[in-house]
């Protein structure tokens, strides 16, 4: 699922394609895509609106629309946004179609069907965002929030930046990453993290977020720009998917455990 380097991405991309163009029609394949609407209802409803800004809030895509309403966006596993000339017809596993007043379309396209477009008057009204944690790129995510609440928990520490209530937009590539730059074990009770090591972890978060969005994402699977083009970050990732690579600290291998249905990728040399 992409996660927040790669939200960011998508949303920069679109920013410079789509502000200020008019969605003149619009055409939905899939009832799944919109959940809580019909095809035909989402379409009528959509249609004629501009878009004014494309932003993010954790892993969704919010596009602020006039008159005054939001789209709301979610990949999931496989969902995408291309913006190209229209083709002569919808691709296999296009969902939905946006033409805008520049002659373009607005097209997205999801092969597991998992992933989800709504519409809201505003993003105040929008419930699952309002049970999110702070962004983790934000002030408000720093040690003095993050450790009481460490210190309150009973979760593994892996588990534990997964919880989109606590950290919004964290996920599992990342995680791991984060807890490798700070040598901090995955499986490490979230109580027993000393202060000294809550501030490796929020200092690690931003710097490897800041850095994954500077190369555009990371691309083990299905994530694409809205180019098509594929994320770089994947050729900086320490321990994600290496398992039984040798540690690039101390050349212990690399080992894989499961967590929460989630793979997790540490070194047992160099994690405490």
């Amino acid at each position: 699922m992409p996660e927040l380097p790669e939200v960011e991405t998508v949303v920069r991309g679109l920013r410079s394609l789509i502000t200020g163009q008019t969605i003149q029609r619009a055409e939905v394949y899939r009832e799944k895509t919109v959940p809580g609407s019909t095809p035909q209802a989402f379409a009528a409803a959509i249609q004629g609106h501009t878009i004014k800004s494309v932003t993010r809030r954790a892993k969704y895509l919010l596009f602020q629309l006039e008159p005054n309403s939001v789209l709301l966006g979610h990949l999931r596993m496989t969902g995408k946004f291309v913006v190209a000339d229209p083709p002569s017809e919808p691709a296999p596993h296009d969902r939905a179609w946006f033409w805008l007043g520049n002659g373009q379309v607005l097209i997205f396209t999801d092969m597991r069907n998992f992933g989800t477009l709504e519409l809201f008057p505003s993003a105040t009204e929008i419930p699952k965002l309002q049970v999110l944690g702070p962004e983790p790129l934000t002030e408000d995510f720093d040690a003095r929030y993050l450790y009481p609440r460490l210190k309150a928990s009973s979760k593994e520490i892996k588990p534990f930046l997964l919880d989109q209530r606590l950290v919004a937009g964290i996920g599992n590539i990342y995680a791991s990453e984060i807890l490798f730059a700070s040598s901090v074990l995955p499986q490490r009770s979230s109580h027993s993290l000393k202060k000294k090591e809550v501030q490796a972890i929020v200092e690690n978060t931003r710097r490897i977020l800041l850095s994954a969005i500077e190369y555009n994402g990371t691309s083990v699977s299905d994530f694409r720009q809205v180019d098509e083009k594929t994320g770089e970050f994947q050729n900086f990732l320490q321990v994600y998917d290496k398992e039984s690579q040798p540690c690039p600290r101390c050349e212990v291998p690399l080992q894989r455990i499961v967590q929460q249905q989630r793979s997790t990728f540490f070194c047992i040399g160099c994690q405490k």
